[in-house]
């Protein structure tokens, strides 16, 4: 499986530095998403290395952490700007909170140590460390996040620093989370974990992100091990990654297009259009090479993964969602998110569509200037109603993967 994401070969700026190559529209939008949101998301008073998934501190909690993902887009950009000692403290800190059994929280919060919150009747606990291991969501969304998260963030940190010894340092804490992510591989080949960064819908069980993000991260953790001396555990991620590669080419495709998820009962899901599984599918290159020369053509130029006029949306038929999807609870994650929109330009940027990213991040920048600099949590379609009165502003997803966009794909 080629899984190549552009990192080490990359130009670094040094601190908050613009790249050179963008034109002067998504220049300004660079140094706004930098210094208006994932820099000023920094706050050394909670801990140093801290930094809230919202620039101005207050949505989704002042002192709160997220391993699942959220975490992982904003270190990767803090590095870009230069802010390598900051993202190795919140590297310790996160490490601390690793299960024994290598299990990652997918949140943090202090100050649920030792307690239980409720969630419409759903239940939510903390460990003695507020670590949380498991979503208030019936099904246990985000399951694998963390995981994937913690692995990919160790791949770039060490393409960033070459630092050999940081990287046998961390080898055990890598070897855990690799075993862990292993024991959620049916003999199928399927990865366990309903949304991998959805909670509604929840995709249960079997969600193709998640099948397509888990067997790239355990191939860049396959070498990452290597490099670190074990290569036996490195084999056995390849392996594991190439199990994934198999089962998804036959059991997620749909004659020309992915299917979705696979749900427990209701086996595959693939009628909602064009799908962040299509993207992820061609980004990871998880899809094969006959199934992305079939994908391509659909995904490049499709406007219907516009929410709002705003890249990108998780389906081409958003409204076409059905209650029982949703767990009956709400439709908040039925929208364009940063994090969709990441995998749509590494999906271009395999493809060589350079002047495809372009046009996205120029969407993105208009938006956040329209908006004094500061991007929403989501954004959604015309096509569903009113859920576009639910949004957490000073969101950094857009901005942090803004700056990964433009150092990794231009």
């Amino acid at each position: 499986m080629n899984a190549q994401h552009p990192t080490s070969n990359a130009k670094r700026p040094s601190g908050s530095e613009v790249p050179s190559n963008l034109p002067p529209a998504l220049a300004e939008a660079y140094h706004q998403a930098a210094e208006k949101n994932v820099l000023a998301a920094l706050n050394p008073k909670i801990y140093f290395g801290y930094f809230s998934v919202c620039a101005d501190g207050k949505g989704h909690g002042s002192n709160n952490t997220y391993p699942g993902l959220d975490w992982g887009q904003s270190a990767e950009a803090l590095l870009w700007l230069g802010r390598k000692a900051e993202v190795l403290a919140s590297w310790e800190y996160v490490k601390r909170h690793q299960r024994e059994d290598g299990l990652v929280p997918f949140a943090i919060f202090p100050d649920m140590k030792s307690k239980t919150a409720d969630f419409g009747g759903y239940p939510l606990t903390g460990d003695a460390n507020g670590a949380i291991f498991k979503h208030w969501v019936p099904g246990n969304p985000l399951r694998t996040l963390a995981n994937v998260t913690f692995l990919t963030l160790a791949d770039v940190i060490f393409a960033q620093t070459a630092d050999r010894e940081w990287l046998k340092a961390q080898a055990p804490w890598l070897r855990l989370a690799t075993d862990w992510l292993q024991t959620q591989i049916t003999p199928e080949g399927l990865m366990h974990g309903g949304g991998f960064y959805l909670e509604r819908p929840t995709r249960l069980e079997f969600d193709g992100v998640n099948q397509c993000y888990s067997a790239y991260a355990l191939t860049q953790a396959a070498r990452l091990l290597e490099e670190s001396g074990d290569t036996e555990e490195g084999r056995r991620c390849r392996e594991a990654a190439e199990r994934l590669t198999v089962a998804f080419r036959t059991r997620f495709w749909a004659d020309d297009h992915c299917v979705e998820y696979i749900h427990p009962e209701r086996g595959p899901i693939s009628y909602h259009g064009l799908t962040d599984v299509d993207w992820a599918a061609v980004a990871t290159g998880v899809a094969s090479v006959e199934q992305s020369a079939i994908l391509w053509p659909q995904l490049k130029d499709n406007n219907d993964f516009l929410y709002s006029g705003i890249p990108t949306g998780i389906a081409t038929r958003p409204e076409t969602y059905e209650d029982w999807e949703m767990q009956n609870i709400d439709r908040h994650d039925l929208a364009a998110m940063g994090r969709v929109w990441y995998l749509e330009c590494w999906a271009r940027a395999r493809m060589g569509d350079r002047e495809g990213i372009l046009r996205s991040m120029q969407r993105v920048a208009e938006l956040g200037k329209a908006n004094n600099w500061s991007w929403w949590e989501r954004y959604y379609s015309e096509r569903t109603g009113d859920l576009g009165k639910y949004h957490i502003d000073h969101y950094c997803e857009y901005p942090a993967n803004f700056i990964r966009i433009a150092n990794r794909f231009l």
